[in-house]
């Protein structure tokens, strides 16, 4: 496989699962924090800048959509890659959705092979600068 340099934040309120993939993302050489509810997840943010975030849509107090659309208020973060993380077939009311601004989705359980994937296919360094996009979305 390919090197990996981003920061990862995982957010799921399964801590044994969340922990695994944590490991496994270690194990990788890949900077990553866990955080367990959406207020934790905003707090990281706060604190340590997150390359790409996998975030589980059906948590307690604060869901999945309502964490995404927090997440992107912060600073430095509008642009923040979230991918939905979840085990819930469902897509969700499309104006939720729209408005999580969420790049995609990754179902659980997910191989370590399809994460790194995902994880890649979001790193900085393939990711289009603020000149490129305007070239592309005028």
């Amino acid at each position: 496989m390919f090197p990996i340099k981003s920061r990862v934040l995982l957010v799921d309120d399964n801590r044994d699962a969340v922990d695994l993939v944590s490991e496994l993302l270690s194990f990788h050489h890949i900077e990553n924090r866990v955080a367990y509810d959406g207020q934790s997840a905003l707090e990281v943010l706060v604190e340590w800048s997150a390359d790409i975030v996998f975030l589980d849509i059906q948590m307690p107090r604060m869901n999945g959509y309502q964490t995404a659309v927090a997440m992107h208020r912060l600073p430095g973060c509008a642009e923040l890659p979230i991918v939905a993380w979840t085990s819930w077939d469902g897509d969700g009311p499309a104006e939720v959705v729209a408005d999580a601004r969420m790049v995609g989705r990754l179902g659980k359980p997910a191989t370590i092979d399809a994460l790194l994937a995902v994880i890649h296919k979001y790193e900085i360094r393939n990711r289009p600068t603020a000149a490129q996009r305007a070239q592309l979305y005028p």
